[in-house]
């Protein structure tokens, strides 16, 4: 687990990458209690997590695209920034149109999948934490300025394992450009503590 420290230690001269700071600033503001609405909760308000970064995605000056809004919440978009928000390709995006087109994306900054739970539905598998897995394999695919994942696990050796995988498979994909940026935010259920980390494509 060394490469993931707690939420606790983040420090804004310490980060990389120029857009995992804001996105690290928010969290740490969140956390705990906030994010875990309820104090038994089994995982994380998803949610309350994919509407902030939303927000906070306009805020910075981008058009944002998301899933898993609620009515109201699209309906606060809309009013506050004109822009219908529905999800694209992957969770959250935030992007940045040609001037006066539609439809002619520029520039994506960030791309983000949230998985807060275990496994997919009818996932027979024997593996531990598969959803997470299968969803971080789109981010290596994509194509932007940032790759966001937002996970769960309920312990260390949960953490310590998804991290090993992390960078096998950062380092397998052939077609990933040399220094692409990730970043990585994992809730360990056991603890209701928040874990952090930044890797990139040796």
């Amino acid at each position: 687990m060394a490469s993931f420290k707690p939420i606790t230690q983040f420090k804004i001269k310490d980060v990389k990458n120029a857009y995992s700071r804001p996105i690290l600033a928010l969290f740490s503001s969140l956390y705990p209690e906030y994010i875990y609405a309820v104090k038994k909760a089994r995982k994380p308000n998803s949610n309350l997590i994919k509407y902030n970064l939303v927000k906070l995605g306009h805020d910075l000056g981008f058009r944002v695209y998301a899933n898993g809004l609620t009515p109201e919440q699209l309906e606060d978009q809309k009013l506050k920034y004109h822009f219908v928000n529905r999800e694209f390709l992957f969770d959250i995006h935030w992007y940045r149109d040609k001037a006066d087109y539609y439809y002619t994306p520029e520039s994506i900054s960030l791309v983000g999948e949230s998985e807060l739970g275990d496994r997919r539905k009818g996932d027979q598998s024997k593996r531990k934490n598969p959803a997470v897995m299968f969803d971080f394999q789109k981010l290596l695919v994509a194509n932007a300025e940032l790759r966001l994942l937002i996970f769960k696990v309920r312990n260390k050796e949960e953490l310590e394992a998804l991290d090993d995988y992390f960078i096998k498979a950062i380092r397998a994909y052939q077609l990933l450009r040399k220094g692409s940026p990730f970043l990585f935010v994992c809730f360990m259920h056991s603890s209701k503590m928040l874990y952090f980390s930044e890797k990139r494509k040796a």
